[in-house]
Order: structure tokens, then C-alpha cells, then sequence
């Protein structure tokens, strides 16, 4: 039943459906199978109905009564999104998130639960894909609520739950190739619960042994996810706030506190590098939509 996916963390269960095959969370898989996932027609629907986040839409599908879940499909990202789109070779793109994913969850990492896997071939090594999470009710993503925020110590309290949450992840051993505002969930409470989502191509280092350039580096990230939003800067977030996440992070190790700080330097170049060219390709991509002026 598994050849040609290969091993599957603890937990989940391998079903094919024709040519389609779906990895499912145990406790979950007659309701998931019940779903029809392996129809495109049903896949065509929910898709096309759904709002968009980031490079395509998110359905959200009810497993049960009590639970919902957020599809996310595959799909390549500038250069290639235009050759290639939503077509990998071989399923191996997905199994990784879930193994990393997986892998994190065990180790108390706040990331989301990954209930299902669809992948399915399209042409010859040509494969495609989508990844179910469970959904996580009554949050906002952490672009939203700086943006909604304007109290200055509720946002500096928020950003370092923040700091807290991405120093577990990192110790965990998951690098997140895609550390950004939008793709860090805060639910209200006190304190905030957050949860790092998207784990499309993270890397999982062995428990603890993350290199501090590779942390600080997925930390300058996200602070340059913040000039791409437009809030750099501004009265929502500057480096009182930075320091904030950046201090709770490194709490109670000195010695990584010192690693960091060596790569300061780099990572605020990059910033600062970032904060001029980034309005500039923005004008340019904006320039190059308009209609040619007619003579």
C-alpha cells in the first residue's frame, strides 16, 4: 500500500484511491475519507469557492462537528510558478512538511496539526498535491493584529509570546523557510497563544543543534516580512519592538543571547538593504501593470 510514498510518521495511515493517494491522521480517517478528497471535481469545487491567502486560496472543510480544516495546495513560487505551477517532481515536497511538521508537534513545537495529505501524479515524475491542517479557531495573524493594535505594551507583551513561540520551534531543530508576519497566528489570552504555520520546505535540524546564524537569519526574516507589509518603521513596529521578541527569544541563555549578537551586523544590513530596494521593485511592478500610454 505505501510503495512509491515511502514511511509515514506514527499516526497516520496510508489509503489509495485509484491513482490518488491520501495520508491521513488515524483518529481522523473515516471522516476524511468520507470528504471525497480524492475526486477532482470535489478538490475544482472547494477551490474555486475559497478565499485566497498568499499564493492561493485556503478552503476550510468541516472533519466533524467540533473540528474544521484548511487545505492548502502546492505550488512553486516566482520563477517557476509560471513553468511549472502546481506540479513537483514526486510527492516528496508534501511528506516532507508532514514528517518536519510531525517531528515539531512531538516535540511541543507550536506549530498545526497536519490532519491529511492528497497527492495525486499528473504526467510522467509530475506529481501534485494538497496539505490539510487543522483549522485554528479565533486567531489573527500576527500582520493583523500589530495592525489593529495601538497600544504600545500590548504590542511589545504580544511580540514576545512571539519570541517565545519561534525560539521552541527553533528548538524543536525546525528552520522555517518562509518566517513571516502573516504566517504567525495569535490567539487572544494572556497570555497570547501562538502558532507557526506553512512548513513548506522547512529544514529540521536535530534537536537542539540549529546553528545560531541559521536562528538569527529566520529572525532577520522576520523582521524584513515587516518592511514588505509596510509596517517597518512605523508607529506599530520599529526596534523597541524588535528588541522585545528578539530579548525574549534568547531569556535565560546567555550564551545564545552572545551567538546572536554576532549577527546582528549582517542581518541589519540586510534590513536596512531590504528597506531601500524593496519600495523600489514595488514601483517597478506597479509600472510595468500600467497600460503603455497611447502616442
Amino acid at each position: 500500500m505505501r510503495q512509491g510514498l515511502g514511511p509515514v510518521p506514527p499516526g497516520y495511515v496510508v489509503h489509495r484511491i485509484g491513482s490518488t493517494w491520501l495520508v491521513l491522521d488515524d483518529l481522523h480517517s473515516k471522516e476524511l475519507v468520507q470528504l471525497r478528497l480524492a475526486d477532482p471535481a470535489v478538490r475544482q469545487a472547494l477551490f474555486a469557492r475559497a478565499a485566497r491567502r498568499g499564493r492561493g486560496a485556503t478552503p476550510s472543510v468541516a472533519v466533524s462537528p467540533d473540528q474544521r480544516m484548511v487545505l492548502r495546495r502546492y505550488q512553486h513560487g516566482g520563477t517557476l510558478a509560471g513553468l511549472t505551477g502546481k506540479r513537483f517532481l514526486g510527492p516528496s515536497r508534501a511528506l516532507q512538511e508532514l514528517e518536519v511538521t510531525a517531528r515539531a508537534e512531538a516535540s511541543g513545537a507550536p506549530v498545526p496539526h497536519v490532519l491529511c495529505l492528497v497527492l495525486w501524479p499528473v504526467w510522467g515524475p509530475l506529481w501534485s498535491a494538497l496539505i490539510g491542517t487543522r483549522e485554528e479557531s479565533q486567531v489573527e495573524d500576527l500582520f493583523e493584529l500589530l495592525t489593529k493594535l495601538d497600544d504600545g505594551p500590548t504590542r511589545r507583551r504580544s511580540l514576545r509570546q512571539v519570541g517565545s513561540a519561534i525560539r521552541r520551534l527553533h528548538d524543536a531543530g525546525v528552520e522555517h523557510r518562509d518566517l513571516q508576519l502573516r504566517n504567525i497566528l495569535v490567539r487572544k489570552g494572556e497570555p497570547p497563544e501562538i502558532v507557526v504555520v506553512d512548513l513548506d520546505r522547512a529544514r529540521f535540524h536535530a534537536r537542539g543543534t540549529m546553528p545560531s546564524g541559521r536562528r538569527a537569519a529566520n529572525l532577520g526574516r522576520l523582521a524584513r516580512s515587516a518592511v514588505k507589509t509596510g509596517l517597518w518603521g512605523s508607529q506599530k513596529l520599529g526596534r523597541r519592538e524588535l528588541a522585545a521578541l528578539v530579548g525574549s527569544y534568547s531569556a535565560g541563555n546567555r550564551r545564545l543571547r552572545a551567538e546572536l549578537r554576532a549577527h546582528v551586523g549582517y542581518e541589519r544590513l540586510k534590513l536596512a538593504a531590504h528597506q531601500l530596494s524593496y519600495p523600489l521593485r514595488r514601483w517597478l511592478k506597479r509600472k510595468a501593470a500600467l497600460p503603455p500610454r497611447s502616442a
